[in-house]
């Protein structure tokens, strides 16, 4: 039985290929086990995972580098070079995400996305041109501006003195200047990876729907909505791009909204460009069965994340699709209009979110198990 393994990460406990490990440990200890071709294809959508999908899928090399994590505090992050020695890939998350800091350290009036922008830069010290940037898990809210400056550009106040990080300080904003962030990477291109639409400001912006889960109370999302209202008209003015209502312009605090106007960076969205890169579709050719899933199938996932579209592609060639997750809110309904199956969560009892959390490598292995029992009843 040819079978895909198709799982996003399930976050906080698995990485998405760990979740292939883990479903082929449990198919090949069922009774279906001597019956098997299974056709690894571990998913990401610009968010946790995937550095480790691309290098899995296309090749390549890790490289470590240390960096300012969005306090300002050194770390080391990891970035990929992939095998065509061009192409960087690299997670914002690694060098400017909320994991990172304690929930005492989060705030993104003072977070920056310093840090990704010295992976950026070493990236293109070692030769490559063109850089996928997966933007999931910020703790930012600065629309980019700490990484632009990493670059060489100038983010100055009305003294012509540089801005401090954070996304409370382009308020102060007088003037950008890009002239040397361009003279440092004249050929570079950028792809930012995206999985979701809103724009940088107004009510469904990027301060007043993602700056409360990045550590802001609400006087906080006031500020920085202020903030980055003011930070695109001075964008229109300075840089001749207006990114107040772009698409998608407001994911990651804004990052992408500030990489399109000063680099000219194309936002794309993460599961399709994923899947096209890693020449998903072509390899369902023959499959008799998808297995997908992730932490919890919900609204979000109905929105077009990565579950989702290998689903509706699977279901698109009348592969049946069957998904675990640890939660499932979707309705059968909503599942079945994502092209999924049947789902079922992998937890055996009510338990609470660090035991789920904890166990969920165990518990996703079981769930495999029995699946595959229960194929090889009906053959």
């Amino acid at each position: 039985m040819r079978i895909a393994l198709a799982p996003n990460a399930f976050r906080g406990s698995l990485t998405a290929l760990q979740a292939v490990e883990c479903l082929t440990s449990g198919l090949r200890a069922s009774a279906l086990r001597s019956h098997l071709d299974l056709i690894p294809m571990p998913l990401a959508d610009g968010g946790d995972g995937t550095l480790d999908v691309l290098l899995r899928g296309l090749g390549g090399t890790r490289y470590n580098l240390t960096v300012s994590n969005p306090r300002g505090a050194p770390i080391t992050a990891e970035f990929g070079i992939l095998s065509d020695g061009k192409t960087a890939v690299i997670e914002l998350a690694r060098a400017s995400g909320i994991e990172l800091l304690s929930r005492a350290e989060r705030n993104p009036l003072l977070t920056s996305t310093y840090g990704t922008g010295e992976l950026i830069r070493e990236a293109y010290r070692r030769g490559c041109r063109h850089f996928l940037i997966g933007i999931g898990g910020s703790a930012t809210n600065d629309g980019g501006a700490g990484c632009l400056q990493a670059l060489g550009a100038r983010f100055l106040d009305t003294d012509g003195r540089e801005l401090p990080p954070g996304g409370g300080a382009l308020q102060h904003l007088a003037r950008i200047d890009v002239s040397a962030l361009r003279a440092n990477l004249p050929d570079a291109t950028f792809t930012i990876l995206c999985d979701v639409t809103n724009p940088l400001i107004g009510a469904q912006g990027a301060s007043r729907i993602f700056a409360p889960q990045k550590g802001a109370d609400p006087e906080m999302v006031e500020q920085l909505e202020a903030a980055l209202t003011h930070y695109a008209k001075i964008v229109a003015r300075d840089l001749g791009v207006d990114v107040a209502t772009l698409e998608g312009g407001g994911a990651a605090g804004g990052f992408g909204a500030g990489m399109v106007a000063a680099l000219g960076a194309e936002l794309a969205p993460g599961a399709p460009t994923l899947m096209n890169l890693l020449n998903y579709e072509a390899k369902l050719d023959g499959v008799q069965l998808l297995i997908t899933g992730e932490g919890k199938i919900d609204a979000q996932t109905e929105g077009g994340k990565a579950v989702q579209r290998i689903a509706s592609a699977a279901a698109a060639r009348g592969i049946p699709v069957i998904a675990f997750a640890g939660t499932i809110e979707a309705t059968p309904s909503a599942l079945a209009e994502m092209g999924i199956t049947a789902a079922w969560s992998i937890l055996p009892a009510v338990t609470t979110l660090s035991e789920a959390l904890a166990n969920a490598p165990l518990w996703l292995t079981r769930a495999a198990h029995m699946l595959g029992n229960t194929l090889a009843i009906t053959r």
